[in-house]
């Protein structure tokens, strides 16, 4: 990440509290993969974690964030997920959201996810789709690509990683509002920090958790072609 994204995830982790993982609407799917098991990663993850945080390991490049996760028991790492600092098919799960869109190499990040994780467990985790939406947005974020669903979809079955079900979040295809919303935090960055610890990720998990998720199977490029986002559970072979 670029200076600017470092300097706000740091304010940002540093200044708002750690996120119980049941607050997300992804909870409940989560929680089927964790009952009766003990090793799990989250890549990336912040003070917003979707695993049981006591117990569990967490990889980040932000010292603040793995202070916080830390102090609540967890392993905490600094690294990065091109070179995971664990042995061969030691997890049970592994979680990344919008992690992998941020890497020059993904294919190295899926190897090596591919590498410590157990075979038939799950590899849970986000990216956004199309470079049709690419906008300043993505810029600021920090973001490398936008994915193609029939280019991902190939390249995790590649990998050993075939999608098992995904849920996908739909916009409009014009991108003003995040070109808007980009422009905004690049010049008041300083108050989206204060604004978002206080306002906007406590609505956006109560949001969450009322929309829940719907998951579906199958036919993955053809239903995707309007979502903007998309959620994947893979299931390594």
């Amino acid at each position: 990440m670029g200076t600017q994204q470092e300097r706000y995830y740091n304010d940002l982790w540093s200044r708002s509290k750690v996120v119980e993982p049941s607050a997300w609407a992804l909870w409940d799917t989560i929680n089927t993969y964790t009952m009766g098991k003990s090793q799990f990663l989250e890549i990336g993850a912040g003070n917003r974690p979707r695993i049981p945080v006591a117990g569990s390991c967490f990889l980040d490049l932000s010292p603040r964030a793995m202070e916080a996760l830390s102090a609540r028991d967890a392993f905490c790492a600094a690294g990065s997920a091109e070179a995971l600092p664990f042995p061969d098919e030691c997890f049970d799960l592994i979680c990344a959201f919008e992690i992998v869109e941020h890497v020059p190499e993904d294919e190295v990040v899926l190897g090596e996810v591919g590498r410590v994780l157990k075979k038939g467990e799950r590899f849970v985790f986000s990216v956004p789709l199309h470079m049709e939406y690419w906008s300043r947005y993505d810029e600021l974020a920090g973001h490398v690509r936008r994915y193609d669903p029939a280019a991902l979809e190939s390249l995790l079955a590649d990998y050993g990683l075939p999608i098992e079900r995904y849920s996908t979040t739909i916009s409009p295809r014009n991108s003003w509002y995040r070109n808007a919303s980009a422009f905004l935090a690049s010049r008041f960055w300083t108050v989206g920090v204060a604004l978002e610890g206080s306002v906007a990720r406590p609505f956006y998990c109560w949001l969450d958790r009322r929309k829940g998720i719907s998951w579906k199977q199958g036919d993955f490029a053809e239903r995707t072609q309007r979502a903007n986002n998309v959620i994947i559970v893979c299931k390594k072979q």
